[in-house]
């Protein structure tokens, strides 16, 4: 995870300077990490003149508050989940990731009220009647909660709109195929490569933010033949992602759940370790989406790896992904892929008839 955190803070123009790791069987109640390791930290940081420490686990407000104090008011705490939004907030370009990452972060660091205006109160910053007090917070609490309503009415109007399209498509006798998977397993490079679009990839985690939808054809040699349904392509997932960060990118990964197929994409070549990290919490993420359409597992990036090591991780995606279809891919050499098209067509038309 620590790894995953660095590439993440990397990716949207964090200079990493230093990496500690501490293996513990709990958590220190003040500061996460231990006393020895906190001193090693705050070494580190004076040491490379660090304006930021960015935490792999999550951090609760007090925690924050009591890093910050030991640290140094100058240096800037977060943790992994904040990390998370902030590369969601580069990522944004529309107005519903940029409405969708607001709500996140203010249901976040909603309970962070108290110990943020207690730490400006002791930086020197007297704020309400009697500085850090229990009256500025009052405000700071109601006008954030009042900042989420308005989020969520706007957000709201947006998922209608959303639903109407649904539904629309659904009349039209379009089935919908959505993409899944851990964030950077070549989704959006396979909704390239069927829908002859140019959406932007290679920007490192998340660079789909909000759901894009389009026709394809399963059957794209056979005008006389032709089978479309409309691909989405979604927010990765990506392990331990906070409950509040799932519910604000709710109406994205609802796109899941209405699907009448999904194409849950594994980077195959993955080393054993973080490849079962992945899987595993592309299981959990999908059974927390209450998701229940037929799923084909895409194998991806088999140009990379040899048949062996296929067979290797394809042992690791059966712990947990057992009854379902695995096709091994590449979308980059298009490996296998008229067998995908194949196999997403047999199942629509089994569905189509199952449903006439």
């Amino acid at each position: 995870m620590a790894e995953e955190t660095r590439m993440m803070a990397e990716s949207i123009g964090y200079v990493v300077v230093g990496v500690l790791v501490q293996r513990r069987k709990s958590v220190h109640h003040s500061y996460t990490i231990g006393p020895g390791r906190l001193n090693d930290l705050k070494r580190l940081v004076e040491d490379n003149e660090a304006d930021t420490v960015i935490f792999a686990n999550p951090l609760t407000s007090s925690h924050v508050f009591k890093l910050t104090q030991h640290l140094g008011g100058e240096v800037r705490v977060i943790d992994r989940n904040l990390l998370i939004l902030e590369v969601f907030d580069k990522r944004a370009f529309t107005n519903e990731a940029k409405l969708q990452i607001r709500l996140a972060k203010l249901r976040y660091t909603l309970s962070w009220g108290r110990e943020f205006i207690k730490l400006r109160g002791i930086m020197g910053e007297q704020l309400g009647w009697m500085g850090p007090g229990d009256y500025p917070y009052q405000e700071y609490y109601r006008a954030a909660r009042n900042r989420i309503s308005r989020i969520e009415s706007e957000l709201d109007d947006i998922y209608k709109k959303k639903m109407l399209k649904r539904d629309r498509r659904r009349e039209l006798g379009f089935p919908t195929v959505a993409l899944a998977g851990y964030t950077q397993a070549g989704k959006t490079s396979f909704f390239n490569l069927v829908t002859h679009e140019d959406k932007t990839v290679g920007l490192g985690p998340f660079t789909t933010l909000t759901t894009f939808a389009r026709r394809a054809d399963a059957n794209p040699n056979d005008d006389s033949n032709a089978c479309e349904f409309i691909l989405i392509d979604s927010i990765g997932f990506i392990e331990d992602m906070h409950p509040t960060i799932l519910k604000a990118f709710h109406a994205t990964l609802g796109e899941l759940a209405t699907a009448d197929l999904v194409l849950l994409f594994v980077d195959a070549s993955d080393r054993t370790f973080p490849l079962e990290r992945k899987v595993r919490s592309c299981s959990q993420i999908l059974r927390e989406v209450d998701m229940t359409a037929p799923i084909i597992i895409c194998a991806n990036k088999m140009d990379l790896i040899s048949t062996d090591e296929f067979e290797d991780s394809k042992t690791i995606i059966r712990k947990y992904f057992r009854n379902e279809e695995i096709v091994p891919m590449s979308v980059k050499t298009q490996q296998n892929l008229d067998a995908l098209l194949g196999l997403i067509r047999s199942r629509l038309r089994t569905q189509r008839l199952m449903v006439k």
